[in-house]
């Protein structure tokens, strides 16, 4: 029996008011019997279970001196049990922990792991916490409350620390210690008042009851464009949404994360949408003490997306005690759209978008295209629309005289509609870059990007690309470490990083960069080609032919990869390069993109200059993004000197390299692969 399906369909008959809790019902959605009363035994203080030490003011269980700290929801969970003897039933567990909250069906089972990982318990043969099927938990070992003896004793080893101690130790008149009560009182509140705001921050994934990809869309777009807003303001520091999405897991431990990531807060949210109505429920949490600074239930209809967005966002900056400008404060509350439609499809384009595959990026341009026949003044819709044109050129494998063009129209659009969007000037700097060669727009337009936003990281990785195409390295470098440090986590940020430690020929440190971003995320597959470059240039093939067997698998190419173990144990490395360039140029037969520019590289690496001269030729006519990079990409250094290649560096106008660049031994390389 599919236990989750006979749940969902049970749960579709029956009205919303009845579900928002998940709490009156068992496993399979059946209505729950209102629990029998239990006998309550009161726990007060620290207790003992089996051979382990319960604090539940300091959340911590330890043994011999070894501890763990759990969330304080975990220890409340433990301490109901302790209190009530028997079997206690998940109903009664979540209400009187999760009072008034709906929560997911995760969070109980989840708090239950943490207690077992805490006792070192086994759920499978429990010493500690016995699972009760279709019922809920028990304790199994009995409560034992701290003796007094050990207490006195202990009070006598250690003298009297606190103010509160010294007062009973001395046996101070009830007058002079009501007045010190009140001195310390008075100090405690100074210190609570002026306490510091919170500076940095991390919206974590809204979590869903069933995570099904219908509502992910909307749970995404929702978290998305609340980071966005309040990545606007300048006095917080918020994770970009790219570094924040890895973070899907339920029951995260907010403190963990929140060390991760370096933030002083974390935002955690559950949401559930059923017809027409939301509802979310957030938790902002401290990451030094794991307490909860605040908790907000908002209802909205789907007509009042956006309206919910802006509300939160404004709520979670209030709570976080920024001090927000006048025009800040504008941003956070104007409407985006004037038409609920037009905001849903925004949100779904950009859900499809933040996939980074030409199946994706086509998606999200319908649900942009059909926004703005919703909305014709969406600015952030037309803003969109550009974004997912300018990353066509590379992921999608796209012509640029079909992508670039009608980015330009959308960015240009949506700044003509408003000019402060940051993202659409970063897509008109990219136009700029990649299709126009105009270096200096380019720059006006990053520049201007990163004004509205500084904290937009992939205005500053992509701007230090540019940097870096123009043989500005210190500035070069200096942006995209600035991207890193706004988004330590995002694979792609720091692939820039290593991407410009690679032009400028600091091949050591780069590896260790492209290492590093293999551990934050495997299934990167643009980290493979590039790392297999940077070996290359170090003549390090055998390494280069493995990462890239490597990528083979993880992309199910197992046939290519056979392919490429045969070409290097016939011809050595350049029997690698020989094959991908016929993978390349085959492609093109077909009716498949492949940059010419990609396959100049691969003819200069085999020696193979008139050929390599003459697919520039065929880059610059079909405005090939990789034109940009000519001056520092080593895989043209063994042409530097020749003037015909001096001539095409002239006519995009980039620097002259024939004596500025190192020169690479004449060696095989592979081509690089995504820029962004």
């Amino acid at each position: 029996m599919n236990t989750r399906s006979t749940r969902a369909s049970i749960m579709s008959q029956q009205p919303l008011e009845g579900r928002l809790n998940f709490l009156d019902r068992d496993p399979i959605g059946q209505k729950s019997t209102r629990p029998s009363t239990l006998e309550i035994v009161p726990v007060q203080g620290d207790f003992i279970i089996g051979e382990w030490l319960v604090s539940p003011s300091v959340n911590l269980i330890s043994k011999n001196g070894d501890g763990m700290r759990v969330e304080p929801k975990a220890m409340q969970v433990l301490l109901y049990l302790s209190e009530h003897q028997g079997v206690v039933t998940k109903e009664q567990l979540i209400s009187a922990v999760w009072p008034d909250v709906f929560v997911t069906d995760d969070v109980l089972p989840g708090c239950v792991s943490a207690l077992r990982k805490a006792f070192q318990d086994n759920a499978r043969r429990p010493r500690i916490i016995e699972t009760i099927h279709k019922s809920g938990y028990r304790l199994l070992l009995p409560v034992e409350p701290v003796s007094a003896n050990r207490h006195e004793q202990s009070s006598a080893a250690v003298p009297p620390t606190s103010l509160w101690q010294r007062i009973r130790a001395r046996r101070v008149s009830l007058p002079v210690a009501a007045i010190l009560l009140v001195a310390l009182t008075l100090v405690g509140v100074s210190r609570l008042s002026s306490r510091t705001t919170y500076d940095s921050l991390a919206v974590l994934p809204f979590s869903t009851p069933e995570n099904d990809s219908a509502s992910q869309y909307l749970s995404d777009g929702i978290a998305e464009q609340v980071v966005n807003d309040l990545s606007h303001l300048r006095t917080l520091n918020v994770m970009a949404w790219t570094t924040v999405s890895r973070y899907r897991e339920p029951q995260l431990d907010a403190r963990s994360v929140g060390s991760d990531l370096k933030v002083k807060a974390i935002l955690t949210s559950r949401l559930l949408h059923e017809g027409d109505r939301i509802i979310v429920q957030t938790e902002l949490v401290d990451v030094a003490t794991g307490s909860e600074l605040w908790g907000q239930r908002y209802e909205r209809t789907m007509a009042d997306i956006s309206g919910l967005q802006r509300q939160l966002s404004q709520d979670i900056a209030a709570n976080l005690r920024v001090r927000l400008t006048g025009t800040e404060q504008f941003k956070i509350q104007r409407p985006p759209s004037t038409s609920p439609e037009a905001y849903e499809l925004y949100l779904k384009g950009r859900f499809f978008w933040g996939k980074r595959t030409k199946p994706g990026l086509r998606q999200g341009i319908s649900y942009f295209e059909q926004s703005i026949h919703s909305d014709p003044n969406f600015a952030l819709a037309y803003a969109g629309l550009a974004d997912s044109y300018t990353l066509l050129d590379d992921w999608g494998k796209t012509p640029p005289r079909d992508s670039f063009p009608k980015a330009r129209a959308a960015a240009e659009k949506a700044l003509a509609l408003d000019d402060s969007l940051a993202e659409a000037h970063v897509s008109l700097a990219m136009v700029r870059a990649c299709y126009d060669w105009d270096w200096n727009g380019a720059e006006q337009e990053f520049r201007r990007a990163i004004e509205l936003n500084p904290n937009y990281a992939t205005a500053h990785q992509w701007y230090g690309l540019l940097l870096a195409s123009l043989m500005r390295f210190p500035e070069a470098e200096r942006e995209v470490r600035h991207a890193q440090q706004l988004e330590p986590l995002s694979p792609i940020i720091n692939v820039g990083v290593a991407e410009v430690l690679t032009w400028e020929r600091r091949y050591d440190e780069a590896i260790v960069e492209y290492k590093k971003v293999l551990e934050l995320d495997p299934s990167f597959l643009g980290t493979y080609g590039n790392l297999a470059e940077v070996y290359t240039e170090k003549h390090m093939y055998a390494d280069a032919l493995a990462i890239l067997k490597k990528k083979c698998a993880m992309d199910d190419e197992s046939d290519f990869a056979r392919t490429l173990d045969d070409s290097y144990s016939r011809y050595g490395y350049q029997g690698i390069l020989r094959a991908e360039l016929n993978f390349d140029l085959a492609a093109r037969a077909t009716g498949d993109y492949g940059n010419p520019a990609s396959i100049a590289e691969f003819y200069a690496a085999l020696g193979d200059t008139p050929r390599a001269l003459e697919w520039l030729q065929k880059a610059y006519e079909e405005h090939s993004s990789g034109m940009q990079f000519l001056a520092v990409d080593a895989h043209f250094d063994s042409l530097r000197s020749n003037p015909q290649f001096q001539y095409w560096l002239g006519v995009v106008g980039l620097p002259s390299t024939a004596a500025a660049t190192p020169q690479s031994p004449s060696h095989p390389a592979t081509p690089h692969s995504s820029k962004m």
